[in-house]
């Protein structure tokens, strides 16, 4: 997994290997709040705050980022992000304080508008090792509130499923299509919640909760089996790592906030 940015705002990039983080090189600009997609040795970061709200891009190979094509309009930040580097999707985020259903695909080199989600929202989740026709995103607000609707992804329309069992946003997500994700921690409208839910393409089932309740973190994993769940706020800024069943390898790429 990779960890960028951050508030306070900040451009750092760690690594992380399974088992320590280490620093890598520095984003192109401080950012908070940036939405990714990707593996560790080819990523892509978009969105967030500079400040103010950006539409700018960059890839990553590793090591060192890479300044990319600006996205179509400066949605937000806290949006969703699939796919790989060079076929990935940015959907909704935080636009003023309110949540979007604004959607944008990456071909590897420029920024296309296509189907809006159902639902406007930002800081929802996604299952991250998903591909531009087969994903799924969940959770998030619209502006005030929390909330729980989910919809699938088939490479050319959203469809409203089954709803989580407990409304909240700005949780770690991970998972790698349309019927594997898990959403954890977030907001709830408590300030921060432990609750951890695993999705089988049918419906949402409650599982094991983090040693820690807290809120905007960030995660990464291959599949709904292996991942990790890092920083966030329990109150205050945390710098802790949580391994979900102990993955061997998590190589997807993601931006840490706090």
């Amino acid at each position: 997994a990779v960890a960028a940015g951050g508030n306070p705002f900040t451009n750092a990039t760690e690594n992380y290997n399974g088992s320590a983080w280490t620093s890598s090189g520095n984003l192109p600009s401080n950012l908070e709040a940036g939405t990714c997609f990707g593996t560790q040795t080819a990523g892509l970061i978009a969105s967030g705050n500079i400040p103010p709200e950006t539409n700018a891009s960059a890839e990553y190979n590793g090591s060192a980022w890479t300044a990319g094509n600006n996205m179509s309009r400066a949605t937000g930040n806290n949006g969703a992000g699939f796919g790989i580097q060079t076929a990935g999707i940015y959907a909704t985020g935080n636009l003023s304080g309110v949540g979007t259903p604004l959607v944008e695909q990456y071909n590897g080199t420029s920024w296309t508008e296509i189907a809006d989600v159902n639902r406007a929202r930002a800081g929802a989740g996604a299952s991250q090792a998903g591909s531009v026709t087969s994903a799924v995103i969940f959770g998030g607000g619209p502006g005030s509130g929390v909330d729980a609707q989910t919809e699938t992804w088939n490479g050319s329309s959203w469809t409203e499923v089954a709803d989580l069992n407990t409304a909240r946003q700005e949780g770690g997500s991970f998972g790698d299509s349309i019927t594997s994700a898990v959403f954890a921690g977030g907001a709830s409208p408590a300030p921060k919640v432990a609750i951890v839910e695993s999705w089988d393409g049918t419906s949402w089932t409650e599982v094991g909760d983090l040693a820690t309740s807290r809120a905007y973190l960030a995660a990464g994993g291959a599949s709904s089996s292996s991942g990790i769940v890092f920083g966030g706020t329990t109150g205050s800024p945390s710098n802790a790592t949580e391994e979900w069943n102990v993955p061997s390898s998590v190589s997807n790429v993601t931006v840490g906030t706090s």
